[in-house]
């Protein structure tokens, strides 16, 4: 089965979207503090770009299917992709906010088209009896590159500098479209679609799920843009490592926690609500309420890594399984869109109560967040998942 996966135009297709995640999200902690600075406006006025980034996703969102459909897959990537990166480079040469939030609203755009289209181009070269581990192992490659990504952003700026941040940012992105040029696609026909539709974009019986996903990445996203304000750097010895760079490290230890600990059919289940419980322990431990001695925050760290590990898989499949026949791309750029929803609500509302002061704040409203998607999972969204899962797939 194995050899079924990992095929080299998976492997291509799945590097190409760390190096995308990778490159993007080294920009998140940093763009709206430097982006007010330079623009002498307040924090709270930049803190609004992601929500135009999201923005930008959501009006290009109907057009997915027919764009995909009608044009060459690889080729709407591989633009989109490279569109990003153009952007990115954009970000040099900015002179008021409004450039600022078009460019964000044009990136989001293009982000979002070439992530539907890698959607697509990973579920089009993976065989079909292994589409499910392929969904995990593209996503987990999503949030493994966030990870990274931030972590790398916060390193960069701190040691090279904005602008040094945004060259290797854009060369990043540049060996993600490397890596798609190498992807063999099939002929396929063109196929008449409709020009505007939720395929593709929007699951309808997934926004439930959605939500809830949304109250859980609002937490990371809040937590962005204090990277650069509080003190968030682990000390391991002599060395500092950026939180998410600790965080990733739990992240990647879930691949072995999930095959010896989580089995049966709550696995979903109970998956979950550990996450969530290790998120909540986190925010505790961050905010110094369990462990007022523990400044160095490894523990932290690890544990927030581990809930996303443990989360974010599992939401997925949650997602795929309420899909439809032939819906898996759909459910897919669901999962994708709230989870980005939730970050960018999460950047703005940390802009808006201005990072550099009280973080405390910070960790209570993370805690609650947390703790309301916790409630709702157990009380709603697991019993309407169970009613409204297909239990059989053609595709």
């Amino acid at each position: 089965m194995a050899n079924l996966l990992w095929t080299s135009h998976f492997v291509r297709v799945s590097t190409a979207n760390l190096l995308l995640f990778v490159s993007l999200y080294m920009l998140y902690p940093v763009l709206p503090v430097v982006m007010a600075d330079r623009l002498n406006v307040p924090i709270a006025h930049t803190g609004l770009l992601y929500l135009f980034f999201t923005l930008g996703m959501l009006l290009i969102g109907p057009f997915y299917n027919y764009l995909i459909d009608a044009c060459k897959r690889k080729d709407i990537c591989m633009w989109a992709f490279a569109a990003m990166m153009a952007a990115v480079a954009g970000y040099s040469f900015v002179r008021n906010l409004t450039e600022l939030l078009v460019l964000c609203f044009l990136q989001g755009a293009s982000f979002g088209l070439a992530t539907t289209a890698g959607i697509t181009l990973a579920i089009d070269v993976t065989n079909s009896s292994v589409r499910n581990a392929g969904n995990i192992v593209f996503s987990g490659a999503s949030r493994l590159g966030m990870i990274l990504g931030i972590a790398l952003g916060v390193f960069l700026f701190g040691t090279h500098g904005f602008e040094s941040l945004l060259y290797i940012s854009v060369g990043i992105g540049a060996l993600g479209v490397l890596a798609l040029s190498g992807v063999y696609v099939p002929f396929r026909a063109p196929i008449v679609t409709r020009i505007c539709s939720f395929d593709r974009f929007l699951l309808s019986r997934a926004l439930l799920p959605a939500l809830n996903l949304v109250l859980i990445a609002f937490v990371p996203g809040m937590l962005l843009p204090m990277l650069l304000y509080s003190p968030v750097n682990v000390s391991i010895g002599t060395v500092s490592v950026p939180f998410f760079g600790v965080a990733a490290i739990g992240f990647l230890l879930t691949v072995l926690l999930v095959r010896l600990l989580f089995r049966g059919p709550l696995k979903m289940w109970i998956q979950i609500v550990v996450g969530l419980i290790l998120m909540i322990v986190a925010m505790a431990c961050m905010s110094q309420i369990i462990f007022p001695q523990f400044t160095e925050l490894l523990l932290a760290a690890i544990l927030f890594g581990l809930s996303l590990g443990l989360i974010a898989p599992q939401f997925l499949t949650m997602f795929v399984k309420l899909s439809q026949h032939c819906q898996r791309g759909t459910a897919n750029t669901t999962h994708l869109l709230a989870w980005e929803m939730g970050i960018a609500a999460g950047i703005a509302t940390a802009c808006w109560m201005d990072v550099s002061v009280r973080p405390e704040k910070f960790y209570e409203i993370g805690t609650i967040s947390i703790i309301a998607a916790l409630l709702l999972f157990i009380l709603v969204t697991y019993p309407y998942y169970n009613r409204k899962k297909v239990k059989k797939r053609d595709c």
